[in-house]
């Protein structure tokens, strides 16, 4: 990596044009961006008909971001948690909490990268950033605009274009990242035009050791004793992963992203092409899953965009795309035995999963301008999925499905060919042998969308409506539609009124995907989602100001268990400042700052009963079998906190140097109603963690040196899925007891670390 830092530095030396973008952006420059996510087409950035944030090419900059999940960490409206493994860092958007990063769609340039078994993205490390122009982040329900999935808003990023470029010729931005855990990374932009042709490419990647056990906050379950204790783990400790045996703390990432756009005129293909591989973090307890071992996501997008003209006002445009994905692994369990003494022995299983999927889809689009006043777009969607059925795992119990072995070997216990003892000196481990997924366990689907959207314009105001009609071959069809009201009520004051909805589809991996830990459910219905939103948008002086409060009432709702499951209700209000004013102090670039507030009122109409074990009230299973069970509950979800403030300030000291102060501040939150702390009444404590940016640039070369969590704050997040690892340690003679549970209830988090970065442009 140093080397790689000295030759970016000495290539500076030749490089004929300077980036300017370090200061460069003003207030009024925002307000004027052109963004698209709105209505999915260009409009001011002020009157698009929707609650949205823009992080900006400078933003990025001076901010010192690197990776997506620290972007996230600044917006208003999303909670973050971190587990450093599979899925870096979980966000939930308007206080609506899932099992993984599902509910909000993930764009780069309006092309989704969603997986299409899971419906998550990977927030992990895989982007390049220095790709980046802008992100538009939408809040709030958009399938109207944008079909399935588009359930609690959309992050579309933009990123820089070549033929964008004044003139013909390349530039190329290189940055090259060193950080703490022995962290390492290469961010790389191309861009190019020669007359009708351009291009544009991101590269990145990232490799990572990853923190050690003594680089956490404290938390008992974060302690290699679990993951070394014979009497748990037998003779899974004879094995291990990447030269590394079982039994020590190791979770290590590697990962990557292509991306890119060659254009001959209005003619495009592109590639969204990334893979991430993780050890398992802090994502289960240390009594049940190793975290050395590696997890595996991969997808491959290719598309074709074409436009042309439409009559004398119009346009039509053509979008084709394939890609296939997969995630695989190996994967590590002791399942404690409970008539064992205090469940201290297991049944152990190394084994192998694999799922594959893939999509075919077709969109055609036409878009009018009636007048100066009337803009009409309408559009059509097909798609045809090929997904993995059952997880095809091998090495485990006899419920799972595997290609290669018997279902009639039971293995030495009758549990599954891949299942032993923790007391057995030995168990037959078989790896890496799963590729290409047997016709036998695919399902194809099939989606259908139309939509019609229009808009009437006036000096001051303008209404704006779409509706889109979707059809599913497995869960049927549905219709949803969308309404804004946008009024300038004078030259510094606009509002917004906006009625959404959106419907969110069961993913593959919850409705075919079950496995011995989960169960499937082919008969689970969408999820559904209606919202208000009022918005208040103000700009005096110096100042600039966006204030939005919503109501939203999601029905259907799937937890991380695969049934539908009540009705949720989340009451919230945004409220969003940006700051810009003259160098009181130095000699220097204008100052600017930016506060982000957010409240959020999560409430489930179901409960979690910690004595039956079971999820308790109307439209539960249980209720379902016992009229006992039933009820309308109004109880706080948990792991969403009520309040939570980012305030940001960046402070030019010279014309090349500046400084970027970062708080998050997360007020006091309840844990999840399935978490075993949920029924103790523990709490989650508020938290404030401080990051410092220091940039430096002259002419082509900046180099930022980053500090995250400064004050090295000890800090907690809520654990993921059913949170249910519990609290209980040790016995009363300072033995190690189990876990309740798989998943851990509590995520500690790092203290200080650094990041240093060095960027040329050339």
């Amino acid at each position: 990596m140093m080397p790689l830092m000295c030759m970016l530095a000495s290539t500076v030396l030749g490089a004929n044009e300077a980036d300017s973008g370090l200061f460069a952006l003003e207030l009024d420059d925002l307000l004027e961006l052109t963004v698209t996510s709105g209505s999915n087409r260009a409009e001011q950035f002020r009157h698009t008909p929707a609650s949205i944030q823009v992080i900006t090419e400078q933003d990025i900059k001076q901010r010192g971001y690197t990776s997506f999940s620290e972007v996230i960490a600044d917006l208003s409206g999303f909670d973050l948690n971190t587990s450093y493994g599979v899925d870096h860092s979980l966000f939930y958007q308007r206080g609506y909490r899932t099992p993984s990063n599902q509910r909000t769609l993930v764009m780069v340039n309006g092309v989704i990268n969603n997986q299409l078994w899971g419906h998550d993205f990977s927030a992990n490390r895989q982007t390049p950033l220095t790709m980046i122009e802008r992100i538009e982040v939408l809040s709030g329900p958009a399938g109207a605009v944008y079909g399935p999935n588009a359930f609690l808003g959309v992050i579309n990023i933009i990123t820089k274009k070549g033929k964008a470029l004044e003139q013909d010729g390349h530039k190329v931005s290189a940055q090259a990242q060193l950080a703490d855990f022995g962290s390492k990374a290469l961010d790389l932009n191309l861009l190019g035009k020669a007359g009708r042709w351009s291009y544009w490419l991101g590269i990145k990647q990232f490799k990572s050791d990853g923190p050690g056990v003594d680089d956490f906050a404290r938390w008992d379950f974060v302690d290699e004793q679990y993951l070394s204790d014979p009497r748990f783990w037998g003779p899974v400790l004879n094995y291990g992963h990447d030269g590394v045996p079982y039994g020590q703390y190791v979770s290590k990432d590697d990962e990557s992203g292509v991306f890119g756009e060659v254009s001959f005129d209005t003619l495009t293909l592109g590639v969204n092409n990334w893979i991430t591989h993780n050890g398992y973090g802090l994502q289960f307890a240390f009594d049940r899953g190793q975290p050395n071992a590696r997890w595996s996501r991969r997808t491959s997008s290719y598309y074709l965009r074409h436009e042309t003209p439409l009559f004398d006002k119009g346009t039509l445009k053509h979008f084709i795309r394939y890609r296939s994905e997969q995630r695989y692994g190996d994967w590590a369990e002791a399942s404690p035995d409970p008539l064992s003494t205090k469940s201290r022995n297991s049944y152990v299983t190394i084994s192998d999963w694999n799922s594959t999927s893939s999509s075919w889809k077709v969109r055609q689009d036409y878009e009018y301008q009636y007048n100066s006043e009337v803009h009409l777009a309408a559009g059509l969607k097909y798609e045809r999925k090929e997904l993995t059925s059952a997880y095809e795992i091998c090495g485990y119990f006899a419920s799972a499905y595997c290609t290669f072995e018997d279902p009639a070997d039971l293995g030495p216990y009758g549990l599954g060919k891949g299942v032993y003892y923790s007391t057995d000196p030995d168990m037959q481990v078989i790896r890496y042998q799963l590729k290409d997924m047997p016709d036998e366990n695919l399902v194809t689907t099939t989606d259908k969308g139309v939509y019609f959207r229009a808009s009437y314009k006036q000096a001051d105001w303008s209404l704006s409506g779409a509706i889109r009609w979707d059809n599913n071959s497995v869960y049927g069809t549905f219709i949803k539609p969308r309404v804004a009201l946008t009024y300038d009520i004078n030259a510094t004051n606009t509002v917004k009124a906006i009625y959404a909805t959106a419907f969110q589809e069961p993913a593959p991996v919850q409705l075919y995907g079950g496995w011995n830990g989960r169960n499937a459910n082919p008969e689970l219905a969408p999820e559904e989602v209606k919202d208000l939103t009022l918005i208040w948008m103000n700009q005096s002086g110096a100042w600039f100001s966006d204030l939005s409060v919503y109501y939203s009432r999601y029905n259907n709702v799937i937890k991380e268990e695969a049934n539908n499951a009540g009705e949720r209700d989340v009451l919230g209000a945004e409220w969003r400042l940006r700051y810009e004013a003259e160098n009181p102090w130095f000699d220097a670039p204008q100052i600017s700052a930016y506060m982000n507030y957010t409240y959020t009122k999560t409430t489930s109409h179901i409960n979690f009963d910690h004595q039956l074990g079971v999820w308790v009230g109307d439209g539960t299973p249980a209720c379902e079998d016992d009229a006992a069970a039933c009820g309308h509950y109004r109880v706080d979800l948990g792991d969403i906190a009520p309040h939570k403030l980012n305030l940001g300030l960046n402070l030019p000291l010279s014309t090349r140097l500046s400084i970027n102060t970062r708080l998050n501040y997360v007020s006091e939150k309840s844990l999840y109603l399935r978490n075993p702390l949920r029924q103790q009444g523990t709490k989650l404590g508020d938290y404030l963690v401080t990051n410092l940016s220091l940039v430096w640039q002259q002419d082509a070369l900046s180099v930022h040196l980053k500090v995250k969590n400064l004050f090295d704050s000890q800090v907690y997040h809520a654990g993921s899925e059913q949170g249910s690892s519990g609290n209980q340690f040790r016995d009363e003679n300072g033995d190690l007891l189990r876990s309740q549970g798989f998943y851990s209830s509590i995520f500690p988090q790092v203290g200080r670390n650094w990041e240093l970065g060095v960027t040329v442009v050339f």
